[in-house]
């Protein structure tokens, strides 16, 4: 197993991946094998290959808080697959919640009055994709109504975290501190409402930590984008367009908008130097996850591409392994796709939208903060809007920039949505015109909007 670990750390993730499936009659410990099978099926971009390790490692797992683990990046996985609906989803969710069956609530503890005390819960609060959308939620409160604090469950820092610490009443690093006792000292210091940023991200670990219920209210959102099945979550964060006639298990904290997005430094920066870069092919771009791009997706973009035979696509990963990048190249090759660039994830993607003319949003798993991002740098984005929330997100970003023109809900209509745009640049300018970044990083509205019903809820 140590030389499969070895193999991954060394992005050779076929070499590792046969090392595994020839190690896994002989083992005893089959959930790490098929977990780290799961690892190399993410560095391939297979998700259907993804899904079904962690759903082995889950079901082969003998210690629940691992098999709980498991669980929840099964959950996440199912979520690049085209297949997934919600018959489906509400089963697999009701399974997670009973591995919770035996878990007791902690008794509350007495609060008397005071401002109302909201604890945030992450994975970490690090700079990230969710960040950009919650970092005001940390920074602009009204401190004579409210008491904030921000637990992390990783002791991972960087300039982000430092402004949150700087900010909150509050910061705690639980990464070495049992789910139990992160539990107990959530609700020892009087939280009246938990936040969880998480969701069923980093396999689940703070849901780990809600299922004792810390604080009397209890609400997940913002950065996880559906469901989490656990009974201990009262309210999902949403709006009307997001969890329009979706099944849930939370009730919906219905907000105006469920996304305020708030550029960092560094693309304010990239906004204010961004000068078009000429080029004589119409150019598409997928800057999303390699994981994102189903075959649904790349069957629509070779359709695009076969009907403008002089347009190309660049694809920009979000990680810069190489075994990603060979992958998807060849699976283009594989369906016919020609006219295309692949690149791997960098920090100086920002290039990208110089060279980009409409960005073909990923189906069913659209972009979040990379949809939010490229209309902030003034470029447009074509979306396939479905029925659950995951496959929601990049609409609603959409909708609340004032641009519902690039939102479909059919295939025929995006090829033909597409190849229009493409043919028609005056359609395509004005379209971009009228983006409203205004509307989108609007994040006093959001904060005033938020921390209200919040205040109505404890009334």
């Amino acid at each position: 197993m140590e030389l499969a670990r070895k193999l991954l750390d060394e992005n050779k993730p076929l070499e590792a991946l046969e090392r595994l499936k020839e190690l896994l009659p002989t083992t005893q410990e089959k959930w790490r094998v098929h977990e780290l099978i799961g690892a190399c099926f993410h560095d391939l971009c297979d998700a259907e290959g993804a899904v079904q390790a962690y759903f082995n490692a889950a079901m082969t797992d003998k210690y629940l808080r691992s098999q709980r683990s498991h669980f929840s990046n099964y959950l996440f996985a199912l979520h690049y697959l085209p297949q997934l609906d919600a018959p489906t989803l509400i089963h697999e969710l009701k399974i997670y919640n009973s591995l919770y069956r035996d878990v007791e609530n902690l008794s509350a503890t007495s609060k008397c009055g005071g401002k109302i005390s909201v604890a945030f819960i992450s994975p970490n609060f690090c700079d990230s994709s969710a960040a950009r959308f919650y970092e005001a939620l940390l920074t602009d409160y009204d401190r004579e109504k409210f008491t904030v604090t921000a637990w992390s469950l990783s002791a991972e820092e960087d300039l982000f975290t430092k402004k949150i610490k700087r900010n909150v009443d509050g910061y705690f690093d639980i990464s070495e501190t049992s789910f139990f006792e992160a539990a107990e000292q959530i609700r020892d210091f009087g939280t009246d409402i938990l936040i969880d940023l998480g969701g069923h991200t980093e396999g689940g670990a703070t849901l780990q930590i809600l299922s004792y219920r810390p604080a009397r209210i209890q609400l997940c959102g913002i950065g996880y984008f559906d469901s989490t099945g656990l009974e201990a979550v009262d309210y999902f964060i949403g709006d009307e367009f997001l969890t329009a006639n979706a099944i849930f298990t939370e009730e919906i904290f219905r907000l105006k908008n469920a996304f305020a997005f708030r550029p960092n430094q560094r693309m304010i920066r990239e906004k204010k130097s961004r000068r078009a870069f000429p080029h004589k092919k119409f150019t598409f771009g997928s800057l999303n996850n390699f994981m994102k791009l189903s075959d649904d997706y790349l069957t629509v973009v070779k359709a695009i591409l076969d009907a403008l035979p002089d347009a190309k696509i660049i694809f920009r990963d979000t990680t810069p392994l190489k075994s990603r990048q060979v992958a998807l190249i060849e699976r283009l090759k594989s369906f016919g796709i020609k006219n295309f660039d692949v690149r791997r994830g960098s920090d100086d993607f920002y290039t990208d939208y110089s060279e980009i003319d409409l960005i073909l949003d990923t189906f069913p798993y659209p972009g979040g903060m990379m949809t939010a991002l490229a209309l902030y740098m003034g470029v447009p984005v074509l979306n396939l809007c479905g029925g659950l929330p995951h496959t929601r997100t990049g609409a609603d970003i959409l909708r609340i920039a004032d641009v519902e023109e690039l939102i479909v809900y059919d295939v025929d209509e995006y090829i033909k949505k597409a190849v229009e745009l493409a043919t028609n640049r005056a359609k395509l300018a004005a379209l971009t015109e009228k983006i409203s970044a205004d509307e989108l990083t609007d994040t006093k509205t959001f904060v005033e909007d938020f921390y209200g019903r919040l205040e109505a809820m404890t009334r």
